[in-house]
């Protein structure tokens, strides 16, 4: 039976940062190298528990149900022994581990010194709302339902990650351990991690470093157009996309790409049309969804930061016209994010949908906006989407470097829409998944084009430091 079909079915509540269920007597594990035999030497210590079988017991002809982490109550499917596991001497150590006095029945790695043993030297748990994670084995010898303090682990703590599902209450099968390498992946998203003397968190058996991991697990569940569920209020369709208010009125667009930031236009955040310096955060509020079974639809945010792109350049046709908004993300609940494009060339085959802020919406901070969606057409220079006057069209748009130019029969932009996305379908299954490709810089209603024309910010030029500053903070 392959391990991933043989996850424990108990999980660390990361809503709360307590934990709960969390497994028990997973201690006194020999020298191995597959999560198979770690979780075979689990059932040889907890026979009792739900899939393992008695010692003498008869097996049933067909394995109970697997579980996956997050999932509800379930079974650990029948496990096999494997070689580390039963019939060897379990006192026996490699010769890359050897037994300390603290733990006499483990094989403690030569990377790990005897002295942290037991010592005040710990590793934190990783607490996101986009992963859910179990402890297979903690550090100090307990074998209790507790690890640790519920946030900080012993070293020799070992604990398997696994994205979350979109769903929220439950995670998908693990294939295999790996980082979510698409937007809206899942069957991936999965490790396994030793605290180390260092006190980080170590891969184990090929696992990718658990920063990646974290990293690429907001991707597992972005994209999709969001449903209603305990944890994630959805009140309007595209729920992604929210206002920006300055001084009480909704200046300008943006859309949530992470659980703390939202992108959306530098201009939108700068002093002056001319300007790089963004203006004060404490005029700024950003929309959010409010908290599930709350009277309002919305609430309001001050921003803590903005990030402008360092090569914002607006006397060059605002090139990398991109900014960040980051906020204080709800504890309570989380939110809906859209993917970030991460290759140069946008997706020719899926829908392409652009936003327009619906008009009666710029001062009505106390009722919900709302946005005009429309099917969108794209074109590097506007030129051959212009039938009056296609270089005079061109030209009036301003279209440069990083830059490309978008109709939208039926759609209007008006004040309050910069800012906004251009989104393209990129899903590969039976559920849409959405992803951002550009953010709308400027627009034009000249008599040049014979139609509405909007030109967006390519941000796939832009990515790595949206990435880097939406998801890590790291803006500079």
């Amino acid at each position: 039976m392959e391990w991933f079909s043989v996850i424990l079915s108990c999980t660390l509540s990361i809503i709360i940062g307590k934990v709960c269920g969390q497994v028990g007597g997973g201690v006194g594990v020999p020298d191995v190298t597959s999560i198979q035999a770690v979780l075979n030497t689990y059932c040889q210590q907890n026979p009792d528990k739900p899939g393992c079988a008695r010692p003498g017991a008869v097996r049933p002809n067909t394995s109970p149900p697997s579980t996956n982490i997050g999932g509800p109550p379930g079974f650990l499917p029948n496990v096999t022994p494997s070689p580390g596991a039963a019939g060897e001497d379990v006192n026996k150590c490699s010769g890359l581990s050897r037994k300390c006095p603290q733990l006499p029945h483990v094989c403690v790695p030569l990377s790990v010194s005897c002295n942290v043993i037991g010592s005040s030297q710990t590793c934190t748990l990783p607490l996101k709302k986009d992963i859910v994670t179990q402890v297979l084995q903690c550090g100090d010898g307990t074998t209790g339902l507790r690890c640790g303090n519920g946030f900080e682990v012993p070293v020799l703590t070992q604990l398997l990650v696994q994205c979350r599902s979109t769903e929220h209450s439950r995670s998908p099968p693990i294939t295999k351990l790996d980082v979510v390498s698409k937007p809206g992946e899942e069957g991936t998203g999965a490790g396994v991690y030793r605290c180390g003397q260092s006190s980080s968190w170590e891969p184990l058996f090929g696992s990718p470093s658990i920063n990646l991991l974290l990293h690429s697990c907001t991707r597992a569940g972005c994209g999709y157009v969001p449903q209603p569920d305990i944890r994630l209020p959805v009140y309007r369709g595209w729920s992604w996309v929210r206002a920006l208010y300055y001084k009480r009125n909704i200046h300008c667009t943006a859309i949530l790409v992470s659980p703390t930031a939202a992108l959306t236009a530098a201009h939108c955040l700068t002093r002056s049309a001319v300007s790089t310096v963004p203006l004060d955060t404490l005029d700024f509020l950003i929309e959010l969804p409010s908290p599930p079974n709350a009277n309002v639809k919305q609430i309001h945010a001050t921003p803590i930061s903005f990030h402008i792109h360092p090569s914002y350049v607006p006397q060059r046709g605002q090139q990398h016209d991109t900014a960040i908004v980051r906020f204080q993300s709800p504890s309570e609940y989380s939110l809906p994010t859209v993917c970030v494009i991460e290759e140069a060339r946008i997706p020719g085959n899926g829908k392409k949908v652009v936003f327009g802020l619906q008009e009666g919406f710029l001062n009505t901070k106390d009722e919900e906006p709302a946005w005009r969606a429309a099917e969108a057409f794209r074109d590097a220079s506007c030129v051959s989407i212009g039938t009056r006057n296609s270089a005079s069209c061109g030209t009036s748009l301003r279209v440069h470097h990083y830059q490309f130019c978008a109709s939208h029969p039926g759609l209007s932009m008006i004040q309050g829409s910069s800012g906004g996305p251009f989104l393209v379908e990129v899903g590969t299954g039976s559920e849409e998944v959405w992803q951002v490709v550009g953010v709308l810089s400027h627009f034009s209603n000249e008599s040049a084009c014979n139609q509405g024309h909007s030109v967006y910010n390519h941000i796939a030029e832009d990515t790595s430091w949206i990435t880097r500053c939406a998801f890590d903070g790291l803006c500079n």
